[in-house]
């Protein structure tokens, strides 16, 4: 089921949950519809092997139920015109649920809501997913993307006299139990499934120079049947009439039964280039889930190539501003690639290869059927999810979908390679319509050998600007400095709204306020084309020192809207110890950013916990001293938030010592993660603490030790845990024997194949 211009992007403004506006039953009355318990553990331990054997990736469990408005939850009268019909749902530790419905057919002029249970009306309204009669279809079906939590209200409205027109059957309801993405993750108890491999490279790094902007807009994340994700793109034809061909694997399991059950999302990405190899770039970025269509009719596949084409139900929403890739059909290798995707369902990637293409067999072997690209050496590869993504020439036309093969972040040589279904192969197929792409992308017979890609305008299609800034306070007065680009053009014109009715039409304004206190600043830009973005920072004055924090004083009342950012800074002396800033409190959710010497960007940190809410916590046991930087961001609106920044003086005492680097274990190999001491003198106690977070299935293949600085080992873990998950706990250890100063390690030793993770923290206290 797909979703229509006007709702693809959220619930309108004017549609909310009815309880917001109405004296209807309150939510805790209305019935509650419990799903049978979820073993995630074994399903976490089944995905590996499933991997292993080619079958699509899995996010959720599909479960089967028979619900209707016959049969399950209860009407009220809304008003003398309307009906609302209300069923709550529950799948207990689901990170998201999804919602398959088998009939769907709304009255003109009624709407389906579906939300997570507990949403204020000050909540983000994407997290609020919106279907109406445009959403009806000839297959009947509709089925959702992800609702975060598990519990979910099912919430229909429809006019009094329509009532009867109303066909609405619930036929599965997906559990996550890995997590689509951040929106979903409710808690940190397992590593989400956006996360991909570290070395990977964000669209909006250098290696994507805007060269590749129209065919990134082209690319997308998909989930098929509740349960199964992969990624795909976008095509043209020979016809340039944008119909909505979509190119995936064969493997990643559509067909004719199940492509109704397709949802593709859009546009998900980080905003910035996260340096590869950083630990930021192995973790969730700020990619939201909230362009997104579903619902689509099977076309052609073929296995031997590994190919299937859908076509989408609906035409693309004009702000989601998409690409439809040209292709090449021509049996011939080409001079090198580039390949776009959903690494495990994370926010969209590049990886360029520089080497020939080499026509071969998938895996190798005999035939002609598959490309086989090799990576750079130090570029970013693909990942379980970037299944059925495209690869491009050097023209940026696709020549074929991704099958599978050896590369890993790790991997080295020939085994940092991967294969693709030729789309040379794909378009004769198996020699009927729906075995073949011909019929589909040159249905008029022109023959042409290879097509360049359009965009909504015809063109390439003009890319909205790049709006940024960033600013300097100084008691009242800020100084803003412009930071925008626009990569298919140049900036025309800024607009500034200071917060406090102020503005200017400056590049670098200064600005000065008439009172202390937090003020919402937008900035505007205009292209050449008329295209417009805007940013929006909070920023904080004071007339006592501006954003200076004291040691040991809490900030409160902290608040901000979604993405909106606010500074603060604090000198630290030399000697200093146990440097902590601490969030807590309030409602809503903020994430913190810290860095030593310039303030902390999305893409530049030394800290940022990244978990849900506003309790976070960055430590650093040895600080240098200086000017440390600290930023705010609303991921979701947030209020009454406390922030404090904390250390201590002196060598004497116990402290704790901490490492809250992402570190990943990849089969069969160990890896290690430092902590060094310094200032102290003596030896370590006899009864050091030793806390570890370590993220990983089947805990019984790992071995754990701390290594001191002579390289003594003290064993923590020595496999054990059978199939059981993860390795969380406290550790004491006699340390007597260590002098404190030097660098300590955490060593963790994988044995056995299929099952990879991280260590996620550890901490020591002597």
């Amino acid at each position: 089921m797909s979703l229509s211009i006007g709702t693809a992007l959220a619930a309108p403004a004017d549609v909310r949950p009815a309880a917001f506006d109405h004296d209807i039953a309150r939510l805790d009355r209305v019935e509650l519809r419990s799903m049978p318990a979820v073993d995630a553990q074994r399903l976490r331990a089944q995905d590996p092997q499933r991997e292993a054997r080619g079958l699509p990736p899995r996010f959720a469990q599909p479960l089967a139920v028979d619900l209707d408005p016959h049969n399950a939850g209860a009407w009220e009268a809304l008003d003398d015109d309307h009906l609302v019909w209300r069923l709550r749902v529950e799948s207990r530790d689901a990170l998201s649920l999804n919602f398959g419905f088998d009939r769907y057919r709304m009255p003109a002029g009624g709407y389906m809501l579906i939300y997570p249970e507990g949403l204020t009306g000050e909540a983000d309204p994407r997290l609020v997913r919106h279907f109406s009669d445009a959403d009806n279809e000839a297959h009947g079906q509709l089925w959702t993307p992800i609702v975060a939590g598990d519990r979910a209200v099912i919430e229909v409205v429809v006019p009094r006299a329509s009532v009867d027109e109303l066909e609405l059957h619930l036929v599965q309801i997906g559990h996550d139990y890995r997590g689509f993405s951040r929106m979903a993750r409710e808690s940190a108890l397992i590593q989400p499934l956006g996360t991909s491999g570290a070395c990977n490279v964000d669209v909006e790094c250098p290696d994507a120079d805007p060269y590749y902007d129209n065919i990134v807009r082209s690319s997308a994340a998909i989930s098929t049947g509740g349960s199964l994700f992969c990624s795909g793109s976008l095509l043209n034809n020979t016809a340039g009439d944008r119909r909505m061909f979509f190119l995936t694997a064969n493997h990643c399991g559509i067909n004719s039964g199940n492509a109704a059950s397709l949802v593709t999302y859009w546009n998900y990405q980080n905003s910035t280039c996260r340096t590869p190899g950083s630990s930021s770039s192995g973790q969730d970025g700020d990619g939201t889930l909230d362009q997104y269509l579903t619902g689509s009719a099977f076309r052609a596949g073929n296995s031997a190539s590994d190919f299937t084409l859908v076509e989408l139900d609906d035409p693309a929403p004009a702000a989601f501003n998409l690409y439809w890739s040209g292709w090449d059909r021509r049996d011939m290798n080409f001079p090198g690639a580039i390949g776009i995707h959903h690494p495990n369902v994370a926010e969209k990637r590049i990886s360029i290869s520089t080497s020939a293409t080499q026509i071969s067999g998938y895996g190798g072997g005999a035939g002609s059927s598959h490309l086989h690209i090799f990576w750079q050496p130090s570029g970013g590869v693909t990942e379980p999810g970037s299944s059925g993504s495209p690869i491009y020439s050097p023209d940026k036309r696709v020549i074929g979908q991704l099958h599978g093969g050896p590369a890993t972040c790790s991997a080295t040589g020939s085994n940092r390679s991967d294969y693709y279904g030729r789309l040379f192969t794909s378009w004769t197929g198996g020699g009927s319509n729906s075995t073949r792409l011909s019929n589909w992308l040159d249905a008029g017979g022109t023959g042409a050998q290879y097509i360049d890609g359009i965009g909504p305008d015809g063109g390439g299609g003009n890319l909205p600007p790049n709006a940024d800034f960033s600013f300097t306070a100084n008691d009242l007065t800020v100084s803003f400095s412009d930071g925008s680009s626009d990569s298919d053009g140049s900036i025309a014109s800024r607009s500034w709204n200071f917060g406090d009715g102020g503005s200017s039409t400056a590049t670098n304004p200064s600005h000065s306020y008439a009172a202390a206190g937090s003020y919402d600043v937008t900035l505007t830009v205009t292209d050449d084309d008329g295209a417009s973005n805007s940013r929006t920072r909070t920023v904080t004055v004071g007339s006592g020192g501006g954003n200076q924090l004291q040691n040991g004083v809490p900030v409160t009342g902290v608040s901000g809207a979604q993405a909106s950012e606010q500074f603060w800074t604090m000198e630290v002396p030399a000697g200093a110890s146990n440097l902590q800033f601490v969030t807590s409190g309030g409602s809503g959710d903020a994430d913190l950013y810290v860095k030593f010497g310039s303030a902390p960007t999305t893409g530049s940190y030394d800290c940022r916990p990244y978990t849900g809410g506003n309790n976070e916590t960055c430590s650093f046991a040895s600080p240098q001293a200086g000017t440390w930087h600290v930023m705010v961001r609303g991921y979701s609106a947030f209020s009454g938030l406390s922030l404090t920044g904390s250390y201590g003086t002196g060598g004497g005492g116990t402290q704790t010592y901490s490492n809250t680097s992402d570190y990943t274990i990849n089969d069969n190999a160990t890896v290690e993660s430092p902590i060094t001491v310094s200032g102290r003198s003596g030896n370590a106690p006899s009864n050091a603490s030793v806390d570890v977070d370590i993220r990983h299935t089947y805990k019984g293949d790992l071995r754990v030790d701390v290594v001191a600085p002579d390289g003594s080992v003290y064993n923590l873990h020595n496999r054990s845990g059978g199939s059981t998950d993860n390795v969380i706990g406290t550790y004491t250890l006699d340390l007597s024997s260590e002098p404190l100063n030097g660098t300590w390690k955490l060593r963790v030793n994988d044995n056995a194949n299929q099952d990879t993770g991280y260590i996620n923290s550890w901490s020591v206290t002597f």
